[in-house]
């Protein structure tokens, strides 16, 4: 008898054993399913600078739950962090960056093969570089020997001047500041010329008074840069208190794009972008299409476009099309 009971209680125990691994086992896989259908849905989007992450909060909530998709802002620490960002920080699909920062990365080897990897599911604005100067520095030709605040390192200001005055030969002192940093250098005479560039710009020139001194010195596009600078005109509209009524002031403008990670076609990855950018084709775009015309498939000088923006959005256009899109305020 009591035999007996010792093989029922080990059956029972068995039994039990047995049920808890499957329960434990249905757990995981459904576990492991909701995990992989979050994950597939989950778009890191990274804001290259500060002044960039209202850009990046408004897309977010455009595409938020559109096809199952959710997109978590991120802030960067500027467009040269970003490119190594998307490169190989797990988690980073899209960058909202400048564009010249690819060729400061290419010109200075800076990933050596790496940069072959990166491509852009739109262009959202023009990003105007603009040379602010004391009054007795008359034309870009004056600069060479002169203090010009840059910015640091990381910033877009810095890959432009690098970039703009390595193309023209002048040789400068830099001054690592920045946006309001260096506004108030100029106004106090301790730099001679400061260069603008990035979302935060008009705001800051637009607060500077009629009566400063100051002046934008005008920017014809270097030939050497033509594949990575579109030409711009700013205009009294812009920025009226620098620029007469009925006049305007030749300069050039880098593009301010959502850049990804070049995934190969049918990749887990790609097929998350091609969600993204149908989300992005029917609602983002959709909304800035019919209240600003914005050509979000316009061309950028020394990007290659991505494989689901070719496919869902057509064709570029020439980069010389990007003059009627969107600058940026």
């Amino acid at each position: 008898m009591s035999r007996g009971v010792g093989v029922l209680k080990n059956a029972y125990v068995v039994f039990v054993a047995v049920l808890l691994a499957v329960a434990v086992s249905t757990g995981a896989r459904s576990e492991d399913a909701r995990t992989l259908k979050l994950n597939q849905g989950t778009v890191g989007f990274l804001a290259s600078e500060p002044g960039l992450v209202a850009n990046v909060l408004e897309i977010a909530n455009s595409v938020d739950h559109t096809d199952g998709l959710r997109v978590l802002p991120i802030i960067g620490r500027g467009s040269l962090q970003s490119i190594n960002d998307l490169l190989f920080l797990r988690g980073v699909d899209v960058a909202l960056l400048s564009s010249d920062s690819l060729t400061y990365v290419k010109q200075n080897s800076l990933y050596k093969d790496e940069t072959g990897k990166l491509a852009y599911l739109a262009k959202l604005a023009n990003l105007n570089v603009i040379i602010l100067a004391r009054k007795e520095i008359g034309v870009i030709e004056d600069l060479p020997g002169m203090r010009i605040a840059t910015g640091p390192a990381n910033s877009d200001e810095f890959v432009a001047a690098e970039l703009v005055f390595g193309a023209l030969g002048t040789n400068y002192e830099r001054v690592p500041t920045a946006g309001k940093n260096s506004l108030a250098a100029l106004l106090d005479g301790r730099i001679d010329a400061a260069v603008f560039s990035g979302s935060a710009s008009n705001a800051v020139l637009n607060s500077v008074k009629t009566t400063s001194g100051l002046h934008i010195l005008s920017l014809s596009l270097p030939e050497s840069l033509s594949e990575v600078y579109s030409p711009a005109i700013l205009s009294h509209e812009d920025f009226p208190n620098f620029i007469a009524e009925g006049t305007a002031i030749e300069t050039i403008a880098s593009a301010l794009v959502l850049a990804v990670f070049d995934w190969p076609d049918r990749t887990e990855r790609f097929y998350k972008l091609r969600k993204l950018n149908k989300a992005l084709l029917s609602t983002y775009f959709a909304n800035r299409n019919t209240a600003q015309s914005t050509n979000f498939s316009a061309a950028v000088p020394g990007w290659k476009q991505y494989l689901t923006a070719k496919d869902l959005m057509g064709a570029t256009k020439s980069a010389q099309d990007s003059l009627t899109s969107t600058t940026i305020q």
